[in-house]
């Protein structure tokens, strides 16, 4: 598991380095989860990663796009477990209103921009799947009755 506590030692060059953000960042983002862990009614089973800790996992995925088995085993939890957090600390971020990109992108008419780099999103994402019921399931047996 990444120590947390010697990372943030590290000077903020050596902390964006490794994680993407600066050190401002990242303690924006812990006060919005901390503001959202407090507004909680209902806590239920704590987790066995801390604050600071989820969101460096979540980081680490937005990184360094590795899967969410590698995160797991570097974290000491399970795949889902990893995933659970991973959309958590996302939906917390996303609510807390501080953290979202632009709405628009510049326009083309920019000279300073170079618009020939591609990018292409990587990312592990689910995929809905239609529930099997039983009536189509039924359906389907009566019909390859010859």
């Amino acid at each position: 598991m990444p120590n947390i506590d010697k990372l943030l030692k590290q000077s903020d060059a050596g902390f964006k380095r490794y994680t993407g953000i600066h050190k401002a960042t990242f303690y924006d983002m812990l006060e919005a989860m901390q503001k959202h862990e407090a507004s909680k009614t209902k806590s239920g089973r704590p987790s066995v990663l801390s604050l600071k800790e989820q969101i460096l996992l979540a980081l680490t995925y937005w990184r360094e796009y590795r899967t969410l088995y590698h995160i797991s085993m570097d974290f000491g939890i399970h795949e889902s477990s990893a995933s659970r957090i991973i959309r958590k600390v996302e939906d917390t971020l996303i609510d807390s209103g501080k953290f979202e990109l632009p709405k628009k992108l510049p326009s083309r008419v920019d000279e300073d921009i170079n618009w020939s780099v591609v990018i292409v999103d990587a990312t592990e994402t689910p995929i809905e799947r239609p529930k099997k019921t039983r009536e189509t399931t039924i359906v389907a047996r009566r019909n390859n009755i010859p």
